[in-house]
């Protein structure tokens, strides 16, 4: 079944608003502060308002992606883009970085993979969050449905100690 057909915003907000002002009118009367809001979508007219878990992140990877081979041979990665923000105060611009921890999987972590530090990229995902074992705080990231590489930065072979110890042995030598 489909819903209405409206053609402009005002077919849509005008019965939304109408209810809103019997709502103010009742609380000037009562003194109240008129119960919860009215819905958009209510049985009243107006369209529902859809919810949507969608997120849209740019900025650059702090570090190598961490990729890793999970049950059935599927490739995770994890890294963390560091998302820089600029605002104005009264007195000065000012800059802040927030850091998004990001999740991928199967062929969205191959690309991820291939990428080094301070690579750039657009992530387009949703937010998943959870709450630690006592219910105290919780944790987000975010989980890619998409990945769009910016900037291009080859990831750096690290051997480890090992490579230290080797370079130690041939200084030696």
């Amino acid at each position: 079944m489909a819903g209405p057909e409206y053609h402009s915003a005002g077919e849509i907000l005008g019965p939304w608003l109408k209810q809103m002002n019997e709502r103010r009118e009742l609380m000037k009367q009562k003194g109240e502060d008129g119960g919860t809001l009215p819905g958009m979508g209510g049985g009243k007219g107006g369209v529902p308002i859809p919810e949507e878990n969608m997120t849209r992140v740019v900025g650059r990877l702090v570090k190598q992606p961490l990729v890793r081979l999970v049950t059935g041979g599927t490739k995770m990665a994890t890294f963390m883009l560091k998302v820089p923000r600029t605002y104005h105060t009264a007195d000065r611009k000012a800059k802040e970085d927030a850091y998004v921890p990001v999740l991928a999987w199967r062929s969205i972590a191959e690309r991820a993979e291939t990428l080094g530090k301070d690579s750039a990229v657009s992530v387009e995902g949703y937010l998943r969050t959870w709450a630690n074992p006592e219910g105290k705080g919780f944790r987000w990231q975010v989980v890619a449905e998409g990945l769009e590489v910016l900037e291009h930065h080859k990831p750096v072979k690290d051997e480890g100690r090992g490579a230290a110890k080797k370079e130690e042995a041939a200084a030696a030598a």
